[in-house]
């Protein structure tokens, strides 16, 4: 069997493992399932905005340590599929945790439901950047914007069907409902890794001992100051993912300005749903055509479209808008990174650029309260003016950014003519 016949095969694996994987969010969404159930278990407020913090500390913080183990193996399947494995069983765990404590004990099961989803998302932060040279072993760097593209559209599209599976779910009886939306996630979960079992990891990755924590930070210094274009993207990064905070509060924005009930949300959650659908399959294609920067450039301003219409909103049809190009954003820009970041690095290095990239954006995803306390302080447009300007700073330095696969499309450019 020919490389290009077994990357094609990979190609088409990796979007149906993706599709199945993603799709789960709209099941056990951390914005909108996972607080309903806290508060149902009876968390409070508090306990309900420690989440997202929680969240994506759990997720982000392993990765650099993941990142420097993981030049101890050669191949990087196994490590995927075993790890896989266990953060998707701690899903089958809460699932059966929520169901037999929800109602007779319900401060047990919301201890349970913390520790199994920290547990869970550290194993999830800790295979990431495995799985991200994983993916880019196996497959052709020309074709990785349409993967990611396809993967998020088809995952965007199930989850709309999942949407819908919820909504009936919802209507058994407590804890059964919530139990069997987390019970469905696994079994969705547990698909992808199926199919991820049958990629084809041909050729063995360079080994490297990894350093002790002690000179690990030294490592990470090193790398980011010796690649200045990486060094911009990071920047560049911080500055988008700052503005993204300003997304969180254009649902309640909407509400108090034009008194609208509370079936608008459906509405701009199924807005959100096409505009991943739709960035997904354009944005990837544009990826592999004209080059991942650029595709960051469209995701950046889709997101700065998306605060301008909040900020104009003479009706609700404004925020139909803000929210259709927030999931253009929301559709490509994440691993649109992922992929920027593995084209700024060598292959023995792309694990730890991956690290490095997520560790670094980690404090940017908590500001989130911060503009909440502005936004109570001076008002939704005061948040969403200051993040406007940030975001319009980073779309400049990806601009001013050079693309590290500039050679490449120059040459396929002309060999095209």
């Amino acid at each position: 069997m020919s490389i290009s016949k077994i990357q094609s095969q990979n190609f088409r694996r990796h979007i149906l493992e993706g599709t199945f994987y993603v799709s789960t969010n709209a099941l056990i969404s951390h914005q909108t399932i996972m607080p309903a159930l806290i508060q149902r278990l009876g968390g409070g407020d508090v306990i309900v905005g420690t989440w997202p913090i929680v969240v994506y500390l759990a997720y982000f913080l392993p990765q650099v340590i993941s990142a420097n183990n993981s030049g101890t193996a050669q191949y990087r399947k196994p490590l995927v599929i075993r790890l896989g494995l266990i953060q998707r069983l701690h899903i089958l765990f809460l699932a059966c945790a929520i169901a037999v404590w929800g109602e007779t004990s319900p401060a047990l099961a919301l201890i349970v439901l913390f520790m199994l989803f920290i547990s869970n998302q550290a194993a999830a932060g800790y295979v990431s950047p495995i799985w991200m040279d994983f993916l880019a072993k196996t497959t052709s760097p020309e074709n990785r914007g349409r993967l990611a593209g396809w993967r998020t559209s088809f995952a965007a599209m199930l989850g709309l069907a999942n949407g819908l599976i919820l909504t009936i779910l919802m209507m058994l009886r407590f804890p059964y409902n919530y139990a069997s939306a987390i019970g469905l996630s696994f079994l969705l979960q547990m698909s992808s890794l199926l199919v991820q079992r049958k990629i084809v990891e041909e050729s063995p990755s360079i080994l490297s001992a990894p350093v002790r924590l002690s000179e690990l930070f030294v490592r990470m210094h090193s790398l980011v100051a010796g690649n200045h274009l990486f060094r911009k993207f990071l920047i560049a990064s911080s500055l988008i993912v700052i503005s993204f905070s300003a997304a969180a509060f254009f649902t309640v924005d909407a509400i108090k300005q034009f008194d609208l009930s509370e079936s608008a949300v459906g509405i701009f959650a199924v807005l959100t749903i096409i505009g991943q659908i739709l960035s997904g399959a354009i944005i990837g294609w544009i990826a592999d055509r004209q080059g991942t920067k650029f595709a960051l450039v469209i995701c950046g301003a889709s997101l700065v479209f998306s605060i301008i219409a909040a900020l104009c909103a003479l009706s609700v049809v404004w925020f139909y808008v803000a929210f259709l190009f927030l999931g253009i954003n929301i559709g490509a820009e994440m691993f649109m990174r992922y992929n920027f970041a593995v084209e700024c690095a060598p292959d023995e290095e792309r694990p730890m650029y991956i690290g490095i990239m997520n560790a670094w954006l980690a404090p940017f995803y908590l500001i989130t309260p911060f503009a909440g306390w502005l936004s109570a302080v001076q008002g939704y447009h005061s948040v969403f003016w200051i993040a406007l300007v940030i975001g319009c700073c980073g779309i400049v330095l990806l601009l001013k950014m050079e693309d590290p696969r500039a050679d490449i499309l120059q040459s396929r450019k002309s060999s095209a003519q």
